[in-house]
């Protein structure tokens, strides 16, 4: 079997001596399921994940420090071994890798990692189907030297290993689960104890049978080590999958690197995945396990003896693959991580540090998610994740938000359109807004400039700092424009921003259009019927004030030929001078059209305005009297 995951096995999906019956899904089955309500505290939060490219799909992860530059890399089981390198801000280099394939061409299990040969350059152990341990000694530089096969049984397919002195020489040893598949004399489940000779070499394996499932069909998928009655010996515990069992066993260490009978306990359906940490802060080590044939995870308290008579199960993801534990929020107390292969994401249940944990927390993972591993990857001492994704094809890494700095607000500041007056000054109040409150005091320069408004003339230049203090949302900056009386186009300047702290800025400018009020003057047209011969029409232009004004606004006034004349009688000219009093805003002006019978085009004249006050301003001019031939 080459590059097919033990959860492919598990499903039935590849034949041979590796094969699986096929996972009951056991969210039927009862069990003790706990949730807890969410106290009022810093809830899980990560930022979206970062995926890297293992091909093929991974089976396991693991986290150290393999080139020694004092940041976490990463070790990925799939098909061969690969290490991507830690930048130490979060990302990692592409991955390479640096330990082919098992000797029998098996698909790896999980990942172990140790100083094997006491050289203070990390090592790799990786569980292999074919029945074999690989180990690869590192060079210190994130490249390890050629690996060596370990072969624990005939027949046997190694499923899962982890390290730890279980002599109590100094030297680091193996724990290796296996098992024996269906049809051999000695199938069944098997823990094998390698001793470590210190030189990256191991003794011939000693094997222990584990507790065969209520269906003949148990895989030891994870072990781990730990001290577990305090005696000051390691002992070994694994998590027994089965399609019927539930069920982890514990075999306490004799210090001498033998271990005792084991020790069954009970868990949720189908713990594919044990680790082990003090969970209730008492000093004694307690299990927790994800369990695959659930939506669970399942702990396990420590009566001190090495013993766990009962457990309580807390809802997580679809299928719970893996299991990890952390302090993800900084609280002090340990927290569960699960990778959940049915629901493609990652659970983490905060603990309450009595052994009860809180509602889980989801965040998203790759495709069919099934290890996953705590680390502080970028340096901000809140550990992040790390996710293999078997059917994506790469490992997504979770960066923890807690340790990444909350966006500053951002600042921005209004345009604002202000009628200049005729005297006097007005405000122009321009507002600076933060896009959040800051817990901490913001501050921000502001100027003004000049654009078609002139300061000095037209407005007063203003500069200055604003404070927000935190809470604070808002503050304004004002801007006295100058009135006058002087007709002229509306007129622009800006305030700009700059020098903020503790915060960013976003629209740093803000334009101010002054309006200005002195009145504008515009005429009428007229088009009306000539009339016959004999006959008058008054032509009744409009002259209009924009608005009403303060002061007397006058004007002179004239007609003009056009096709019409005059000198043919058309009509009669008129000049003369208009004038508004205050606050009036329209006027009229008459002018005789003569009426003829003559058939001919329509013609016309103009009224034409001029000579204005200088409180005023023309916007039109000329009115255009159009006369209409009616023969």
């Amino acid at each position: 079997m080459k590059s097919f995951s033990w959860l492919k096995c598990l499903s039935g999906r590849v034949t041979g001596r590796a094969a699986r019956r096929p996972i009951r899904h056991a969210s039927r089955l009862p069990c003790r399921l706990c949730l807890e309500a969410l106290e009022d505290r810093s809830l899980p939060s990560f930022l979206a994940p970062v995926n890297y490219p293992v091909d093929p799909g991974p089976q396991a992860v693991a986290t150290a420090d393999f080139n020694g530059d004092g940041r976490l890399d990463l070790a990925v089981s799939n098909g061969p071994v690969g290490v991507l390198l830690g930048n130490g801000d979060g990302t990692f280099q592409a991955a390479r890798n640096v330990i082919p394939t098992g000797i029998s061409n098996a698909t790896p299990g999980t990942l172990a990692v140790g100083d094997f040969n006491a050289d203070g350059r990390l090592d790799l152990a990786t569980a292999n189907y074919g029945g074999e341990v690989i180990v690869a000694l590192g060079n210190g530089d994130g490249t390890f030297a050629p690996a060596r096969s370990l072969v624990v049984a005939p027949n046997s397919n190694a499923l899962s290993v982890a390290v730890g002195d279980l002599n109590g020489d100094g030297k680091l040893d193996l724990a290796v689960g296996a098992e024996v598949p269906l049809g051999y004399p000695d199938y069944g489940p098997y823990l094998h104890v390698l001793l470590g000779n210190g030189d990256g070499t191991f003794a011939v394996p000693r094997t222990y049978a584990l507790p065969q499932g209520v269906t003949n069909d148990r895989f030891p998928y994870s072990v781990q080590v730990g001290d577990l009655n305090g005696d000051g010996k390691l002992d070994v515990v694994t998590a027994n999958f089965e399609l019927g069992g539930a069920t982890v066993s514990v075999l306490l260490g004799n210090g001498d690197g033998t271990l005792q009978p084991p020790t069954t306990f009970d868990t949720g359906p189908g713990p594919l995945s044990v680790a082990v940490a003090d969970l209730n802060g008492d000093g004694k080590l307690d299990l927790a396990t994800a369990n695959y044939n659930s939506t669970t995870v399942s702990v396990l308290l420590n009566n001190g003896t090495g013993a766990f008579p009962t457990f309580q199960n807390f809802a997580a993801g679809a299928n719970p693959a893996s299991v990890a534990v952390a302090d993800v929020n900084g609280d002090g107390r340990r927290d569960l991580i699960t990778a959940n292969y049915g629901s493609d994401n990652v659970s983490v249940l905060l603990g309450n540090g009595n052994g009860t944990f809180q509602v889980a927390q989801n965040s998203a993972a790759g495709s069919f998610p099934i290890a996953v591993a705590a680390g502080n990857f970028n340096g901000d001492l809140f550990p992040d994740l790390v996710v293999a994704n078997e059917r994506s094809n790469n490992v997504s890494v979770l960066i923890n938000a807690a340790g990444v700095p909350a966006p500053l607000p951002a600042l921005a500041i209004t345009d604002v359109t202000v009628t200049e007056g005729n005297v006097g000054t007005a405000s122009a109040v321009f507002t600076v807004s933060l896009s959040a409150a800051s817990s901490q005091p913001v501050t921000i320069n502001f100027t003004t400039a000049n654009g078609t408004a002139i300061a000095g003339s037209d407005y007063q230049a203003a500069s200055g700092t604003l404070t927000f203090a935190p809470g604070q949302l808002s503050q304004t900056s004002t801007v006295l424009v100058l009135g006058d009386r002087l007709p002229e186009p509306n007129e622009t300047f800006v305030v700009n921003l700059s020098g903020a702290t503790n915060a960013t800025i976003t629209d740093g400018q803000g334009v101010g259009t002054i309006l200005d009020n002195e009145p504008r003057i515009s005429i009428s047209d007229v088009a009306m019927k000539e009339g016959k011969t004999g006959q008058t029409t008054l032509f009744t232009f409009t002259v209009t004030l924009s608005a009403a004004y303060d002061q007397a606004v006058t004007m002179s006034f004239r007609t003009v030929d056009g096709t019409a004349k005059t000198s043919d009688s058309d009509y009669t000219a008129k000049t003369g001078t208009l004038t508004f009093a205050p606050g009036e805003t329209t006027k009229t002006i008459t002018i005789v059209v003569n009426g003829d019978s003559k058939k001919e085009a329509n013609e016309t004249f103009y009224l034409d305005l001029f000579g204005n006050s200088s409180n005023s301003l023309f916007t039109k001019n000329r009115g255009v009297g159009t006369i209409l031939n009616d023969d």
